[in-house]
């Protein structure tokens, strides 16, 4: 990190420099070094080192080319690095996933400014999944004539391996299979692809020791499953979609998606609970939860209007404090799923960051610093505070739980001098950061 004019003494902070990861397509040289570094504000809560510009611009792997879509996905926004465990119940060993679209690069779909095969881009998502606190991701997967589907899963696999316990696999969309001649041997051929080329990695997802492939609208395929079971290598399970899908053929488990209905403003809560009320009556299968931000597939080619709104990330935070209702430390949800990471069309991707509709202003008075927001301050972790001397460089004073709206300057160590403070509103996990205009302060 460059060095800084007007030297601060500061008690009790740990100052650690921000680190650059590769340019990749589709991603802007401004959210480069901010996806691999610690932010503002790290996942533990401790407040290091940063500059304005990383601290107020794009932190993710979106495009910085993506301008944001009529559906309700953001531009890509300074996105809270808070780890997402903190959205679960205290002492969850839960296994966090997202769900992943191929697509993007193809013209068939909405340009997002990056390439899914790109292995730059790849690199990017998988670097911010990691810095968010999610173990692994599953692909929709079209099958290896799907070409380009195909090749952005052999990139997530490539780069997965770079990171040990980070986990990837694939989800057989009934798309693979619709029109097939032959739908059972289809999804043979598949399977057995799978197993030949990603089954092998060590990153590939496995549930006690078999490796696991999720099945997308299977349900309404008329397939021959004691055929599939004589014909298959590999030994791995199948985990089906919504609560029926404990009962199917060959099943391992099952995930929850979005709960629909005709109301936006339900976020769904009572497709959830019965979801993990059938899980719980099946305690050996594995349980997919969800946590979403909401829906609205409007600029689709196959949408129909669907909409559940995001509640200024209500919705995120119901959806997932949900969980607690069913499951706890003595009795642990498996895993979650969040549906998804980057599905634009759909309006759920989590990938720009999810708009908390909050601001914040600060001012001095004396010694004290005070800030109040705009908007639910449910949606904040905590508050973080900078100083700089320069402009540029943000030097950390100290991190405020949320609740608290003010703090005394003369308790931190500052030398003499006129400086520029900065207060940021940390967003919960998923949610957008938001920084107050700069107060001037001498001392």
């Amino acid at each position: 990190m460059k060095s800084r004019t007007g030297a601060f003494i500061l008690a009790m902070v740990v100052l650690v420099g921000t680190i650059g990861c590769g340019s990749g397509s589709g991603s802007g040289s401004a959210n480069q070094a901010a996806v691999a570094s610690p932010t503002a504000a790290s996942p533990t809560g401790t407040t290091v080192a940063t500059t304005l510009a990383a601290a107020t611009s794009n932190n993710t792997s979106a495009s910085d080319s993506f301008a944001g879509t009529s559906n309700g996905n953001m531009q890509p926004g300074n996105v809270s690095k808070v780890s997402f465990r903190d959205l679960l119940y205290s002492g969850a060993s839960t296994k966090i996933y997202v769900h992943v679209m191929p697509w993007w690069g193809e013209s068939s779909h909405i340009n997002i400014g990056y390439d899914s095969a790109d292995p730059a881009e790849v690199k990017l998502q998988i670097n911010d999944m990691i810095s968010r606190g999610i173990d692994g991701l599953v692909l929709d997967w079209y099958g290896p004539q799907s070409t380009h589907e195909n090749n952005a899963l052999i990139a997530i696999m490539n780069e997965a391996q770079q990171h040990p316990g980070f986990e990837f696999a694939a989800c057989e969309d009934a798309g693979a299979l619709t029109g097939a001649p032959d739908v059972t041997a289809k999804l043979i051929a598949d399977v057995n692809y799978i197993y030949s080329t990603f089954e092998q990695s060590s990153n590939y997802m496995r549930k006690n020791g078999q490796p696991v492939i999720f099945l997308f609208g299977e349900e309404t395929l008329q397939i021959n499953w004691t055929q599939v079971a004589a014909s298959i290598q590999g030994n791995p399970v199948f985990i089906w979609r919504n609560s029926g899908g404990f009962t199917e053929p060959q099943s391992a488990g099952s995930f929850s998606w979005v709960g629909l209905t005709s109301n936006p403003a339900d976020p769904g809560l009572a497709y959830l609970d019965s979801f993990y009320q059938t899980a719980l009556a099946a305690p050996a299968k594995q349980t997919f939860g969800s946590g979403y931000k909401g829906f609205n597939d409007s600029i689709a080619p196959w949408g129909s209007n669907r909409l559940l709104d995001q509640q200024c990330g209500q919705t995120w935070l119901t959806t997932l404090a949900d969980i607690s209702n069913h499951y706890s430390s003595g009795n642990q949800l498996n895993n979650i799923q969040i549906p998804t990471w980057n599905d634009y069309e759909e309006g759920t991707e989590i990938e720009t960051g999810i708009d908390n509709c909050v601001t914040i202003s600060a001012s001095v008075t004396g010694q004290t610093l005070s800030w109040s927001i705009s908007g639910q301050e449910n949606t904040l972790h905590h508050y973080a505070i900078f100083a700089t001397a320069d402009g540029v460089n943000l030097v950390p004073l100290g991190t405020v739980n949320a609740g608290t709206h003010s703090a005394d300057l003369g308790s931190y160590s500052l030398s003499a001098g006129t400086y520029t403070l900065y207060v940021q509103a940390v967003g919960q996990p998923g949610l957008l950061n938001q920084m107050s205009g700069p107060v001037a302060y001498s001392r």
